[in-house]
């Protein structure tokens, strides 16, 4: 057991293709026409060698990349130095119906002093994922 890897992407390795592709979770970031994972990892150092393997890098900010690894390197990259931590991404899921009683909204809006949301900061978080 690697200490490197996220339970959930642990069990997902080590799960056959046919039983992940049943899963909610567990196929999460498999492109099975590349045959690729995408996987979020926190390093230190440089991973700019890896683009040689055929991994492809997008570097984000304190540490963080999110790689696309071929299905056969995912055991050599996660052995890295460099690698401290590696997850697989999660599936989100948004529920817009009634959402104000789902968030308990009305009790505590509707009563005195009646909360007007003047001053509040919003802030917008997308998965990126396109809806079809």
């Amino acid at each position: 057991m690697n200490q490197k890897l996220e339970n959930l992407l642990q069990l997902a390795l080590q799960t056959s293709e046919e039983v992940r592709k049943r899963t909610e979770d567990l196929n999460v970031g498999f492109d099975e026409e590349t045959r690729t994972w995408e996987l979020i990892v926190k390093y230190h150092g440089s991973l700019d060698a890896l683009e040689l393997l055929g991994v492809k890098i997008e570097y984000l900010i304190a540490g963080y990349a999110i790689l696309t690894v071929p299905e056969q390197l995912v055991e050599n990259i996660v052995e890295l130095e460099q690698i401290e931590y590696v997850e697989m991404p999660k599936r989100y899921f948004y529920e817009a119906q009634m959402p104000a009683e789902g968030s308990c909204l009305p009790q505590v809006a509707f009563r005195e002093p009646n909360l007007t949301g003047r001053g509040t900061l919003i802030a917008v978080l997308d998965s990126g994922e396109c809806v079809r």
